[in-house]
Order: C-alpha cells, then sequence, then structure tokens
C-alpha cells in the first residue's frame, strides 16, 4: 500500500513514531476539551501544518496530544502555551505509534477529518 509523502518528500510508515508530539493530561474532561479546542482552531488557522489533535483517555485520565510534523518556533511556542494549562505528560510509544497510525490513514481521506467516540471505547488502528 503507498504511503503518504511527507513535506521533505521521505515516506512515513504508519507504525513509526510522530516526528512532533506534545501532550498534557487534565483533571478532567472540561479543561481537557477547551484545551483540545484550542490547539484544534490554532491548527486549523495555520494553514499549511501537518499536526493532528487528539483528546482521549488513558489510564482513567484524561489527555490532549498533538502530533505530526514538527511545527514552526511560533505555533509550537503556542501549542505549548495552551497545553500548559495542564500536567505535561509522556505517552508510551506504542499510543504515539496507534495515534500516529490513525493520523495517517485520515490524510488519505481528506486534508480535515474529525471522529469522536464515547469514553470507554478501545480504538485500534484502522486498515
Amino acid at each position: 500500500m503507498p504511503q503518504p509523502e511527507r513535506r521533505g518528500g521521505a515516506p512515513t510508515p504508519e507504525g513509526a513514531l510522530p516526528a512532533y508530539h506534545q501532550a498534557a493530561h487534565f483533571p478532567c474532561e472540561e479543561p481537557a476539551g477547551a484545551a483540545y479546542q484550542k490547539a484544534q482552531e490554532t491548527i486549523f488557522a495555520n494553514e499549511g501544518c501537518e499536526l493532528s489533535t487528539y483528546r482521549f483517555h488513558l489510564d482513567r485520565i484524561w489527555h490532549v496530544a498533538v502530533l505530526g510534523d514538527p511545527p514552526p518556533q511560533e505555533l509550537d511556542a503556542t501549542l505549548r502555551e495552551i497545553f500548559a494549562a495542564g500536567e505535561p505528560a509522556a505517552l508510551p510509544p506504542e499510543v504515539l505509534q496507534q495515534l500516529n497510525a490513525r493520523r495517517l490513514q485520515a490524510i488519505k481521506q481528506a486534508p480535515w477529518v474529525e471522529r469522536h467516540y464515547r469514553p470507554g471505547r478501545r480504538l485500534r488502528p484502522e486498515g
């Protein structure tokens, strides 16, 4: 199956870790949702950036993550400010790989894809 091309021209395997990521965890759904919405709006306003935003439960704790290609320095700083509303989180490599695989699958469908799942549903790579 062909792989999507990155800006640098090198293919990105779907099982690979993303080139850029940051994540934070939050005490409950509401602040996680606010950070997710702000990050999503910020990314959408910065045309040409190749980033995806996720809000999810991991070990019963709300997390928000942004991953993809490294953004310009100003965008990185803005995202860090948004994530400062929570606590920095180190995501396990297998979680980053799964999110990155979902991201790469979504890129094949359209430039902007949004999905929502109710808490409690285990996500598995599509394909």
